[in-house]
């Protein structure tokens, strides 16, 4: 299972992980730590839907430490850094709550639109493949998406209360629109 998460996740990973070490040598070593830390603790993950998640907050977790380390042995590290990081994990706890409300919001549509607005703003697929993929015009799958984001505006406003604050979206949904 490691080598098939290695597989998967180790380029994204690593590419996450040198956009906030700006050193290669150093980011590899962090993503080796990382998945050391995943082969003692894979058992502990209990839903493998948030393994993505999960490597990520991993990741997130070894870096401060890296800069915790690189601290204590005298080096100068912006505090910002440290606190940007510690930031990000909040950040991600709101938006996935947001993604999750979306997700379930989306699935309540009807399936024609459902489908096409995953395609196009979870998948991120272009509308032209979308419309190869379900055989309809370029101009119906436009239409059909624009329904649904819509139809999505409606449900979200009816169901959450969204605040944006410095670090981003927080949805407070009502217990009866199933977000929460």
């Amino acid at each position: 299972m490691i080598e098939s998460i290695w597989n998967t996740f180790h380029r994204q990973l690593l590419n996450f992980i040198l956009c906030k070490v700006q050193n290669k040598a150093h980011a590899e070593d962090i993503l080796q730590d990382v998945f050391v830390k995943v082969m003692k603790s894979i058992e502990s993950l209990e839903d493998e839907q948030k393994l993505q998640s999960w490597l990520y907050q991993i990741c997130r977790y070894a870096i401060i430490d890296f800069y915790r380390n690189k601290d204590k042995n005298g080096q100068q590290v912006a505090q910002e850094t440290l606190d940007a990081l510690i930031s990000e994990e909040e950040n991600h706890e709101q938006q996935a709550q947001v993604s999750r409300c979306l997700i379930i919001l989306i699935n309540e549509l009807p399936q024609n639109v459902s489908e096409l607005l995953i395609d196009s703003e979870i998948e991120q697929l272009k509308q032209k493949d979308i419309a190869q993929k379900y055989n309809i015009s370029l101009s119906a799958t436009k239409s059909r998406i624009l329904r649904g984001r819509d139809l999505l505006k409606k449900k979200l406003t009816s169901c959450c209360q969204f605040e944006f604050n410095e670090n981003g979206p927080e949805a407070n949904c009502a217990n009866s629109c199933g977000c929460q």
